[in-house]
């Protein structure tokens, strides 16, 4: 049921999917992850701590700056995250 419901909230958005905003999220994940691992961070904590940082955003893009919390810009953060975990 969960599933649904966010299904319908990502295709109801009218956040595009392709954006260079999209792109700013994917480049920006996978770096932040990519440099606190090179702190010597273990990878799970790295991810975790850029995943909770996206996620910090959005919800402060939707309360603060009065926009939308966009799925979409964390699916394509997951994905740099994603892609930083596993190179």
């Amino acid at each position: 049921m969960s599933s649904l419901v966010f299904c319908l909230v990502l295709l109801t958005q009218s956040d595009p999917w392709w954006a260079k905003d999209k792109v700013r999220h994917f480049a920006t994940a996978y770096v932040l992850t990519k440099a606190a691992m090179q702190t010597g961070m273990e990878k799970k904590y790295s991810a975790g701590i850029v995943i909770s940082l996206s996620v910090v955003k959005e919800i402060y893009d939707k309360k603060v700056k009065k926009t939308s919390f966009s799925f979409k810009d964390l699916l394509y953060d997951l994905g740099g995250v994603a892609l930083s975990y596993w190179l």
